[in-house]
C-alpha cells in the first residue's frame, strides 16, 4: 500500500503496518481525511491510539505528513499514517482493522455514498471495520440552503425520518447497524463552511452505527 511522506508516496509493507499496529491499543481510521489536519489532531491528543488517514487526494495530505514525520518537539508523530487510497478499494492489509471508523464532513463521491447508502462506499467502510467497531459520520447541514451547491442538487437531504426511514436499511445491508443519528448540539467551524464561501458556523448531522454481519451474509471485516 502506499503511504504518504512528504512530498513523496512510498510502499509500506503489511508487516510493518502489523507491528505498528501491535504498539498500539485500538485503530481509528479516518476516511476522506482531507488534509489530514483532524487525523492529526486525534492522533496527538491520543498517543494510545494509531490513526490512519485514508484519501485518494494524497497531495492535500503533504503538509501534515511533513509534520507528522518531524521531531516530536516540533510536532512529530509515530502514531499517524497517512494512506494514498479511496474508500472504495483499500488496500487488503486494512480490511478488519479499524476498532473506529470516522467519515468527517465528506465531499464528492464520499459525500453521496454515505447520504444514499451506496453499495460500494457503505460496503468499503465495512471492510475495512472489525466487528463491533463503531462509526461515525457527520455532514454540515449547509449543504441543503440556498443557493444549493450544483453536485449536491438531488441529494437526500439527511433528517431524522429519512435515516429510519430508508438509510438505515441501506446501511444495515452492508452490516452497518445505525444506533443513533441527529443533529449534534455543537457548531463547528471548518473547511466546509470555506469551501461553501460561507463565513457561519456550521451546524452538523452525525450519524452513528456498529459493525454487523450485513443482512444477508458476513462482511469482509468478520471473516
Amino acid at each position: 500500500m502506499q503511504v504518504v511522506r512528504g512530498k513523496r508516496l512510498v510502499e509500506f509493507e503489511a508487516a510493518a503496518l502489523e507491528a505498528l499496529v501491535a504498539q498500539h491499543d485500538r485503530v481509528l481510521i479516518d476516511v476522506g481525511t482531507g488534509d489530514a489536519r483532524t487525523a492529526y489532531r486525534i492522533a496527538k491528543s491520543a498517543p494510545e491510539r494509531l490513526v490512519i488517514g485514508v484519501d485518494p487526494a494524497w497531495r492535500r495530505m503533504e503538509k501534515v505528513s511533513n509534520r507528522a514525520m518531524s521531531k516530536p518537539a516540533k510536532g512529530g508523530l509515530g502514531n499517524l499514517l497517512l494512506i494514498n487510497s479511496a474508500v472504495e478499494n483499500t488496500p487488503p492489509p486494512l480490511h478488519g482493522l479499524a476498532d473506529e471508523v470516522l467519515v468527517q464532513m465528506p465531499w464528492g463521491r464520499l459525500l453521496h455514498g454515505v447520504v444514499t447508502g451506496e453499495t460500494e462506499v457503505c460496503a468499503g467502510l465495512r471492510t475495512i471495520a472489525a466487528a463491533g467497531a463503531s462509526l461515525d459520520v457527520t455532514v454540515g447541514t449547509s449543504i441543503w440552503r440556498p443557493p444549493v451547491p450544483r453536485d449536491i442538487q438531488g441529494l437526500p437531504e439527511l433528517t431524522r425520518e429519512y435515516v429510519d426511514e430508508r438509510l438505515s436499511q441501506r446501511f444495515a445491508e452492508h452490516g452497518w447497524r445505525v444506533e443513533d443519528a441527529g443533529v449534534v448540539d455543537d457548531v463547528v467551524r471548518s473547511s466546509w463552511s470555506s469551501r461553501l464561501g460561507s463565513s457561519k458556523d456550521e451546524r452538523v448531522f452525525g450519524i452513528r452505527a456498529v459493525a454487523v454481519s450485513p443482512v444477508g451474509g458476513a462482511a469482509s471485516g468478520d471473516l
